[in-house]
């Protein structure tokens, strides 16, 4: 912690948040959020990683996609602000925070806890956070004329293989062969139908 310190500037070194997250530090308690330093975010993780932090009060994107297990997940709320109300928290919110109790080869089972300090919350509600369908991610992947430029100045990268490496695409690569079918079924019916240009009609 102090090396990390060490390495920011004079006056950010008595920020109130390095401060107060080196004494909790030393307790064993982490903090992590959007609105801290990424280096105390950084080092809040590597505690966490190594054992010493043993209460952290983190949001859902604490050290997303990193294999971070926990004993107990506590959710202090399913509720969280959306920027424009407050929403009960997406199924995949809730698998993100909850999926981490557990420690693989150190616990048989892992425990979550959702606290229900003002209200109860409905079964529905609940059942639908816990098991509901997860939001479908879709690609905002645009080749714009700006871009294709660009890719043609640099001699390794086509801009076939730029759009090959994009969701979007890999989407479409998926669907190819439920399409190619169609198109075969289509083509088979096609040849069955009578010839309209025989004269019958």
């Amino acid at each position: 912690m102090f090396r990390c310190v060490a390495r920011l500037k004079g006056p950010d070194r008595k920020l109130p948040q390095v401060l107060t997250l080196s004494e909790l530090l030393k307790r064993g308690i982490g903090i992590h959020h959007s609105g801290i330093l990424p280096i105390l975010k950084e080092v809040v993780e590597c505690c966490f990683a190594k054992g010493w932090v043993k209460l952290l009060y983190a949001t859902e994107t604490f050290a997303m996609g990193v294999n971070m297990p926990a004993r107990t997940v506590v959710f202090d709320n399913i509720k969280k602000h959306d920027g424009k109300q407050f929403r009960t928290l997406l199924p995949a919110e809730y698998i993100q925070m909850a999926g981490r109790a557990g420690r693989r080869g150190l616990d048989s089972t892992g425990t979550v806890i959702i606290l229900c300090k003002n209200e109860v919350f409905e079964i529905s509600e609940l059942h639908g956070m816990m098991q509901g369908k997860s939001t479908r991610l879709e690609s905002k992947f645009r080749l714009t004329y700006s871009m294709i430029l660009n890719l043609l100045r640099v001699e390794q990268l086509r801009v076939e293989d730029m759009m090959k490496r994009s969701f979007a695409e890999l989407d479409t690569q998926k669907k190819q062969e439920t399409h190619k079918e169609r198109g075969e079924e289509l083509k088979k019916e096609l040849e069955t139908l009578p010839d309209i240009s025989s004269g019958t009609y």
